[in-house]
Formats: structure tokens, sequence, C-alpha cells
């Protein structure tokens, strides 16, 4: 392909970009709003700091980039042909958000609010990447994302690319905000009294996410 073929295949991207702000509003609002993501980053911030929750973070990022991509080049109608494998993840999903509210309710509360038990880890990059494709409201924003974007039967690397990085740009500094949120609510978590509080009020909203989000995806299976 030569220079001048390559700059012609970006001018759709940018000849029509009325998309772009749907594109943007959808992105903020899915990605700032509460959910299984933030919620988890929220109480890691809390636990462990920004720093030691970085990797969990840039795990949920790769795994959304990865979903995007996916869902631009037709993965998503493989699920529409396997409802029961779809069926499958979720419950499994459900179940791994269970086992996590009950490991926030059994966590030891620590003597000071920067202590932490040798056994407690923050997820890993890998273990944020691997929840998206369980995560029925990542899911949800990865499908919606691509029906946003004018992608015709064989969608344009340049269209993809535009609507990847567009998403991202949205997505990441709303998804960090919760984790500062978490880390900042460290001052105030200087007794165990009130880390069995947190951790109470933080296995409940991860617990609501369950019916709010994958028991619909379930049933409607």
């Amino acid at each position: 392909m030569t220079t001048t073929d390559s700059l012609i295949s970006f001018v759709p991207v940018f000849s029509d970009t009325s998309w772009l702000v749907g594109l943007l509003m959808f992105a903020f609002v899915s990605s700032i709003t509460p959910g299984p993501n933030n919620i988890l980053l929220a109480s890691s911030g809390a636990r462990f700091g920004s720093r030691r929750t970085l990797g969990h973070a840039a795990g949920i990022w790769a795994g959304m980039v990865t979903l995007l991509s996916l869902a631009a080049i037709g993965i998503g109608a493989l699920t529409a042909a396997a409802p029961d494998l779809v069926k499958a993840l979720q419950i499994l999903a459900a179940l791994a958000l269970l086992w996590t509210a009950v490991s926030m309710l059994r966590a030891a509360p620590s003597a000071t609010k920067t202590e932490a038990r040798p056994s407690d880890k923050p997820w890993s990059f890998w273990q944020g990447m691997g929840f998206q494709y369980l995560n029925p409201k990542a899911l949800m924003m990865a499908m919606t994302a691509v029906a946003m974007t004018p992608l015709t039967t064989t969608p344009s690397p340049a269209l993809v690319a535009s609507m990847v990085v567009a998403f991202m740009l949205v997505s990441i500094p709303c998804t960090w905000l919760w984790v500062l949120v978490g880390a900042a609510l460290r001052q105030t978590l200087s007794t165990p009294a009130r880390q069995r509080a947190f951790n109470i009020v933080m296995a409940t909203l991860l617990v609501a996410t369950i019916p709010i989000s994958i028991l619909p995806a379930i049933s409607a299976a």
C-alpha cells in the first residue's frame, strides 16, 4: 500500500465524525457509573493504595481494548450463535463476584490504615484483563460502542483504531478516578471498625451489581 492509499483509508474516519460525539458521551457515562470494575478498583485503592492497584487497572484497560477490537471484527456474532456458552460465562461471572465479595467480608482488618496482611494482594494485570471477558457490563459497553461506530462489513483498520482510542481516552481517566477515590478513603480507615464497615459496604455494592447486570443477561440468553 502506498502512502497515498494509506491517507485515503483515513478519509472516512474524519470525513464524518458526528458518531464520535455519541461514542464519547457513551464512553463517559458507562465508564464513570458504578459497576463490577469500578467497585473492585475503589476497594483495591482503599486497601492497597493507587500504586499497587495500577496493575489491576491496566489489566482492565487492556481487556477493554481487546473486547472492543474483537467486537469490531465481528466476534460478537459468535456469542449470539452460542447462547448456552454465554449463559455459562455469565453464571461464572456471578460466582466470581460472589467469591470476591465473600473475600472482602472475610478480610481481617489491619492494625493501621496502611498496614496489610502478607496474604493480601491486589488483583494482577492478568486477573483484571481476564475478568473483562466475564464482566457483563464490559461486554455490553464493547458491543454498544461498536454499534455506534459506522463500521462496514469489512471494517477499516483506521476506523476500528479510532473507535478504540477514542473510547479508551475517556474510559481510562474515569476508571482511574475510582481508584483515587478509594485511595483517598484510606485516610479515614484508621480503625478496625471502619475497615470492617467499608468492607461490608463494598461487598454489598459488588453483590448488588449481579442482579443489575448479570441476571438479566442470563435470562435473555
